[in-house]
């Protein structure tokens, strides 16, 4: 038990450690999560590094999104920035283009990306609009690539199952001191209904 609960607080001050962004060396890491949780962070780590490989490869579908929206957002600043000038009678003809090219925008999204989970995957926020909804027609109202820069960049799709690896390494020894509280409980249950059991054989014995 003291070697257990020693193990426990090791595991802690390493979880400490790596939440202050310090470094914890993976043979560290070795000893203290064990086979079974060293085997588990591997594996992980593994994901992660495929799902970076991945991200960096995209499909020409996404990369045809990509293209179509940034044409329509520029023609849009550009209409914007006419507009602000005062230029209203220039500013209106180029919101009429950059209108068009959201709305091919929009065409392209529904017929070639909305129901192919695999493509949906890489956008930050659902793209299926329900009958008769659009997207509107400026850049604000269209879904950002999860890889993408831009401040309009919510998060989502394969963003929310993408971790640094220090928060795989956090959430390893997370898991094992989860496994060693499950196991500390279960030992208390036992030592409990052994108490019981020796209990009522010691009662029978003085009848």
């Amino acid at each position: 038990m003291k070697s257990q609960e020693k193990r426990n607080d090791r595991l802690k001050k390493v979880l400490e450690r790596l939440s202050r962004r310090k470094t914890v060396q993976n043979r560290q890491l070795k000893t203290l999560l064990g086979a079974e949780g060293y085997a588990r962070y591997l594996d992980d780590y593994r994901e992660q590094k495929q799902l970076r490989e991945m991200l960096g490869d995209k499909p020409k579908e996404i990369t045809e999104y990509e293209r179509r929206l940034k044409a329509a957002t520029f023609a849009y600043n550009k209409a914007d920035n006419k507009s602000q000038k005062g230029r209203s009678h220039t500013a209106k003809k180029m919101f009429n283009a950059s209108d068009t090219l959201f709305e091919r925008l929009s065409e392209y999204l529904t017929e070639k990306i909305v129901g192919h989970l695999d493509l949906e995957a890489w956008f930050d926020r659902p793209v299926a609009k329900g009958i008769g909804d659009s997207f509107g027609v400026s850049p604000d109202s269209f879904p950002q690539i999860v890889t993408s820069k831009s401040l309009k960049n919510t998060g989502g799709g394969y963003f929310h199952n993408m971790h640094t690896i220090r928060e795989v390494k956090m959430d390893a020894v997370e898991a094992v001191l989860a496994e060693l509280s499950t196991l500390e409980q279960e030992t208390v249950v036992d030592e409990i209904a052994n108490m019981a059991r020796l209990k009522k054989l010691m009662k029978r014995s003085s009848d």
